[in-house]
C-alpha cells in the first residue's frame, strides 16, 4: 500500500489550512453533498510530505515515451509486481505538483511528465497474474493520483482512468473487501456518484465489526483467507484503512458511528499490541511475509497507528502512548480464536503458534513463505534483545523451527498453497489467567503424532512431549532454537557424561534439561539464499554465523518424550540454580502432562482424555481439558479451558471441602460442574474461585 495514502488526522486539519484554495479551486464543480468528502480525500492523499529532490529526480529519469528505464513493465512477478511503482511515482509527482510553498508547486514541466506517464500507462494498461494488482493494487494508486490531477485530465485520459478503476467492485471479505470498497468510492468521487459512494462508505463500515468469519476476532486476533492468523498481513492493512476512512468520512454525510472506534480501539490494545516487541514483530504474527525487514517495518506501521489513533480517539490518547511502550505490556494472553499463545515481560517476549482442524496453520502465495510448510505446528520464538531472528529467514533449517517436533529428511519442503493446512487434531488450545498460562496440542499430521505442552509459569517456559510417535521411515527430532551465533557457549554434562547435557547457555537464553538430556547443537556460518524464502529475492547465497540446538528422538519413534526448561534472562549463576534445585516438579506421560511448583502455588495440567492427577490428593475430570490452578491464603483459583470447543459442560473434582459457584461436597470431594463457553466464545478460559472450609 502506498504510504502517500495514510492518514494522520492532525495532519489533516492543517493541510485544510493550508491547501484551503488549491482544494477549493479544483472541487468547483463538486456538488455540495460531496465537497467536505472531496476536501477530505485531497488532505488524506497529500498528507505526507514531498521530496522535492526525489520528484526532481523522477520527472529528469522519465523518458520522452513516459516510462522509466529502471522499471521492468514485461514483470509478471506475482508479489512485489515492479510495474505499480510506475502509478506510486507518478502519485509522488503529483503530490508536488500539488503542495503549496513547494518549488515544484504548479510547474509546467513537472505537470507534463505527469501526463506523460500516464498515457503511457493508460496505452499499455499492464496487468499483473495475480487478480490483486489489477483490482486493488493498481486502482488504490491510480484512483488519487487522477484526483490530484482531476482539473487538468482530458476526457479520454478520464475516460481511460475510469476504465481501469472499474476492475474493483464490492465484494470479498475482510481486508480485501475494505480495499475493494474504497477504490469503488474514489473512483465514484471523481464520477460524482453520490448513491455508490454511499454504498461504497457502508461496505467499508461493515467491516469496523467483531465477527467470527474473516476481519476481527472475538477473541481480538485477525483472520483472513479462512480461519487463519493474519495480524502482520491483512490485520495491519485493515488498521491503517479503517484510521484512514473513519477520519476521510467524518463531517460528511457517510462518516462512521463513533461508537464503531471503541472496536478498532480494542482491535489495537488488546490484540496487535501483544504481538510487537521492542521495535520487532513477532515472526509468527507476520503471516507469509517473512520478507527482508519486514518484522520491523510492521512493527513501526503499527507504531505509527498508535500515534495516529491519539488524534483519531483522544480521550484514550494515554492508552496508545503506553501501547508504543513495549515495556508497558506484561502478562500472558491465549488467543482461543487463533490456537496462539504469548508470554511478554519487559525484558522477553515469547509465543507459541500452533494449528488445529479448526485453525489454519500457514500459508504460501505469490511465492511468498515458500519455507513455512511447519510454522503453525508449535513454532516458538523468545525475543530478549530484538536481534534474535532479524532478516534471519535465509539461514533457517526450516524443519527445526524452534518447538515443532517433525520429520528429517533431504527432499525439499512441500510449498504450501493460499488455502494452507491444518492439523487432524482439534485438541489445540491453551488456558490463561492474565499473567501465566499453557497452551497445548495433540499434535497429529503427515503420520507423525505428539502430545506437546508449554507451561509459561513465573520466568521460565517448561517444554513436554510425550507419545511421540512415527512410522513413516524417517528420522524425527524436536526444534529447541535457532538464533544468531553471537557470544560464548556455556554448559554444563551430566556427571560422568560428555553427552548428556544439564544446561546450555547461549546469550542469556538459557536452556534447562531437570533429567539431563542428548542434544544436538551447532555454531558456525551457515550459507543461505532469501530466493528460498521468497521468490521475489534473486538466488544470491549469503552467510551468517547460526547457532542451532535441537533434540533427535531417532528413526521411527515409538512414544518417544522429551522435556526442557527454555529460561529467559539466563545467566551461568541461574542455570547453576536451577540445576541445584528446580523449583517445579512436572509428569510427562500420554494422557496427562503437569508441571507443579514446588511451593504448590501454582500447577498445570493438560488432560489429553478424562481421567484423574494425584495432585492435591486428586484432581479429577469427566472430558479433556487444560487445568491451572493457583493457591492463595484461603482459596484456589481454577482456571479451565476446553481446548477442542466440542463441549458445553465438563465437571472438576478435587479433594477436599470448598465452597464455590455450583460446587457440591459429596464424601469428603468437591464437584464443581462449569458450564463452559460456547460458539465464538469456545475454548476460553474460564475463572472460578474456590473457597477453602
Amino acid at each position: 500500500m502506498n504510504k502517500k495514502f495514510f492518514v494522520s488526522v492532525v495532519s489533516v486539519f492543517l493541510i485544510f489550512i493550508s491547501l484551503g484554495k488549491t482544494t477549493a479551486q479544483s472541487q468547483t464543480a463538486y456538488p455540495l453533498e460531496l465537497r467536505q468528502l472531496h476536501e477530505n480525500v485531497w488532505a488524506n492523499i497529500m498528507v505526507e510530505p514531498v521530496d522535492e529532490e526525489e520528484v526532481t529526480v523522477l520527472m529528469s529519469s522519465l523518458t520522452a515515451k513516459g516510462s522509466w528505464e529502471n522499471i521492468d513493465y514485461t514483470s509478471q512477478q506475482r508479489g512485489a509486481w515492479e510495474p505499480r511503482s510506475h502509478i506510486s511515482r507518478l502519485l509522488e509527482m503529483a503530490t508536488a505538483y500539488q503542495t503549496e510553498g513547494s518549488r515544484l508547486y504548479q510547474n509546467k514541466e513537472l505537470s507534463q511528465k505527469i501526463h506523460s506517464g500516464l498515457n503511457f500507462w493508460f496505452k499499455n494498461d499492464f496487468i499483473c497474474p495475480n487478480w490483486w494488482y489489477p483490482e486493488i493494487g493498481v486502482p488504490m494508486v491510480l484512483a488519487p493520483l487522477m484526483i490530484l490531477m482531476e482539473v487538468e485530465l482530458s476526457a479520454e485520459q478520464k475516460q481511460l482512468g475510469i476504465k481501469i478503476l472499474d476492475r474493483a467492485e464490492i465484494g470479498m471479505t475482510g481486508q480485501n473487501k475494505v480495499w475493494l470498497s474504497g477504490n469503488v468510492l474514489l473512483k465514484s468521487l471523481l464520477l460524482k456518484d453520490t448513491e455508490t459512494i454511499k454504498k461504497a462508505a457502508e461496505s467499508i463500515k461493515e467491516e469496523l465489526v467483531v465477527s467470527t468469519g474473516e476481519g476481527v476476532q472475538p477473541d481480538w486476533s485477525y483472520h483472513q483467507h479462512g480461519p487463519q492468523l493474519q495480524f502482520g498481513n491483512y490485520g495491519l492493512s485493515y488498521v491503517n484503512d479503517m484510521i484512514k476512512w473513519i477520519s476521510v468520512l467524518r463531517k460528511t454525510s457517510f462518516q462512521f458511528d463513533e461508537n464503531k472506534v471503541e472496536i478498532l480501539r480494542n482491535y489495537l490494545l488488546d490484540g496487535q499490541q501483544w504481538v510487537s516487541w521492542k521495535n520487532q514483530m513477532d515472526i509468527s504474527a507476520c503471516g507469509r511475509q517473512l520478507f527482508v525487514d519486514s518484522p520491523e517495518q510492521k512493527a513501526a506501521s503499527l507504531s505509527s497507528f498508535f500515534s495516529k489513533m491519539e488524534s483519531l480517539d483522544p480521550a484514550n490518547a494515554e492508552k496508545y502512548q503506553k501501547g508504543n511502550d513495549y515495556k508497558m505490556l506484561s502478562g500472558n494472553k491465549h488467543f482461543w480464536r487463533s490456537d496462539f499463545q504469548v508470554k511478554r515481560t519487559p525484558e522477553s517476549y515469547f509465543s507459541v503458534k500452533m494449528c488445529s482442524e479448526r485453525v489454519i496453520g500457514a500459508e504460501s502465495c505469490n511465492s511468498e513463505n515458500l519455507q513455512g510448510y511447519y510454522m503453525g505446528d508449535g513454532a516458538t520464538f523468545l525475543y530478549q534483545t530484538g536481534e534474535e531472528y532479524r532478516n534471519i529467514f535465509p539461514f533457517l533449517d526450516w524443519k527445526k523451527i524452534p518447538g515443532v517436533t517433525a520429520h528429517q529428511d533431504n527432499d525439499t519442503l512441500p510449498v504450501l498453497t493460499a488455502r494452507g493446512y491444518r492439523l487432524e487434531s482439534n485438541f489445540v488450545g491453551g488456558v490463561s489467567d492474565g499473567k501465566d498460562g499453557i497452551a497445548a496440542m495433540d499434535y497429529k499430521r503427515n503420520g507423525l503424532t505428539a502430545k506437546k505442552s508449554w507451561f509459561m509459569f513465573d520466568d521460565v517456559i517448561i517444554y513436554l512431549g510425550a507419545g511421540i510417535s512415527s512410522s513413516e521411515g524417517l528420522p524425527v527430532t524436536t526444534g529447541v532454537n535457532q538464533v544468531y551465533y553471537n557470544g560464548e557457549i556455556e554448559s554444563a554434562t551430566k556427571s560422568g557424561s560428555d553427552e548428556i547435557y544439564k544446561w546450555i547457555l547461549h546469550e542469556k537464553s538459557g536452556y534447562y534439561f531437570p533429567e539431563g538430556s542428548k542434544v544436538k547443537l551447532t555454531a558456525k556460518t551457515e550459507k543461505g539464499s532469501w530466493n528460498r524464502v521468497a521468490s521475489r529475492y534473486t538466488p544470491k547465497t549469503t552467510y551468517a554465523k547460526i547457532f542451532r540446538l535441537w533434540l533427535e528422538h531417532g528413526a521411527n519413534p515409538q512414544n518417544e518424550k522429551y522435556q526442557y526448561v527454555l529460561v529467559p534472562n539466563a545467566t551461568v549463576a541461574k542455570m547453576k540454580a536451577l540445576d541445584a534445585d528446580f523449583p517445579f516438579k512436572f509428569h510427562n506421560k500420554k494422557n496427562l502432562q503437569e508441571v507443579v511448583s514446588k511451593d504448590e502455588k501454582i500447577a498445570g495440567i493438560v488432560f489429553y482424555e478424562a481421567g484423574k492427577s494425584e495432585h492435591m490428593g486428586g484432581i479429577e475430570v469427566d472430558a479433556p481439558c487444560l487445568i491451572m490452578l493457583k493457591k492463595q491464603m484461603d482459596e484456589i483459583r481454577l482456571f479451565v479451558a476446553e481446548p477442542t470447543q466440542l463441549l458445553s459442560k465438563i465437571t472438576v473434582t478435587l479433594n477436599g471441602k470448598f465452597l464455590g459457584e455450583n460446587t457440591v461436597v459429596e464424601n469428603g470431594k468437591s464437584k464443581i460442574k462449569i458450564d463452559l463457553p460456547e460458539n465464538e466464545e469456545a475454548g476460553k478460559t474460564m475463572n472460578l474461585i474456590l473457597k477453602i472450609r
